[in-house]
């Protein structure tokens, strides 16, 4: 990819995210690799529509947002312009991480943005603005990655639209260490589950189970995506939003970690919610985050 390239993908996300404020002065690293890498690692995959396969976490604290990330979950990253850097786990990328400038006027508001897969972003584009929702950043074509955009939906909640160049990677189990689910938190469940159907054709099934954890799930090809919870507080400064999980060996363990790195827990394990197996946390520059514990006799892929 140009360096003009990786400016305007870097601008674009910055601006989806609402935190432009000015050129980030963040110092250059060792650069492996001139452009975004592809999903698979070169080798051809199918395309799984509706799955969420990419995140990048603004941050106006890359070193921090480095350090917390690379010790808790064994990532490791590479440099391929300075200010964006990708993790990895065991040559598996996972994720971006982009430094942005702390702006003057407002507290800062680091956040994780989830990409799904889509058929065709500029069909998503327009499912997005016929159902209420707005464009943040345009379809952007990036060398070997494939073509990207940013959306908010109508309550506002950031999410982009990835159509990979490589296909998707497969539906497999999740190890410790990378992505395997992805929540949205909603303030109208039925309304934003109607959204994301027409969006990204997802087949709804609404939760009706006594003490749930969400209210609908999204699903696709037989596999569940993600779900929708709807928010139960009357507090205006809770935003709608999504919430990316990471697998962990041990959410008590990685809880600990969490706190000895500097972050904070935002929702403790507790055995009334999915035994114990799961916790809200926050990096150091206050980005949110899930961690989960999986239990492998429940079964792979998530179907």
């Amino acid at each position: 990819m140009s360096v003009p390239s990786l400016n305007r993908l870097r601008l674009a996300i910055l601006l989806a995210a609402g935190l432009m404020a000015s050129p980030a002065g963040t110092a250059a690293q060792p650069t492996r690799v001139p452009e975004m890498p592809p999903l698979n690692g070169g080798v051809q995959g199918k395309r799984l529509p509706g799955k969420f396969v990419w995140a990048d976490l603004v941050t106006d604290d890359l070193a921090a947002a480095q350090r917390f990330y690379g010790s808790l979950f064994g990532w490791k990253f590479y440099s391929i312009h300075p200010g964006y850097v990708v993790a990895e786990l065991e040559e598996r990328v996972l994720a971006g991480i982009l430094q942005r400038p702390k702006p003057k006027d407002r507290p800062a508001q680091p956040r994780w943005i989830g990409f799904m897969s889509v058929a065709s972003v500029d069909r998503a584009e327009k499912a997005v603005v016929k159902a209420g929702g707005r464009v943040l950043a345009p379809k952007e074509s990036l060398p070997r990655r494939g073509e990207q955009a940013i959306f908010a939906d109508r309550e506002g909640a950031v999410f982009g639209a990835l159509r990979s160049s490589s296909g998707d990677p497969d539906d497999v189990l999740a190890a410790p260490g990378e992505w395997i689910w992805i929540q949205m938190l909603s303030r109208d469940g039925g309304a934003a589950a109607a959204f994301y159907r027409e969006v990204a054709g997802y087949k709804v099934v609404e939760n009706d189970t006594p003490g749930r954890v969400s209210d609908f799930v999204l699903t696709s090809e037989g596999y569940a995506r993600a779900t929708i919870r709807t928010l139960r507080t009357t507090d205006a400064a809770v935003q709608a939003t999504w919430l990316p999980f990471v697998r962990v060996t041990r959410v008590a363990e990685a809880v600990t970690r969490v706190r000895e790195l500097g972050g904070t827990i935002r929702f403790e394990p507790s055995p009334e919610v999915l035994q114990g197996r799961v916790a809200i946390v926050a990096d150091p520059t206050g980005a949110s985050i899930g961690i989960m514990e999986w239990d492998e006799t429940r079964g792979k892929g998530g179907r």
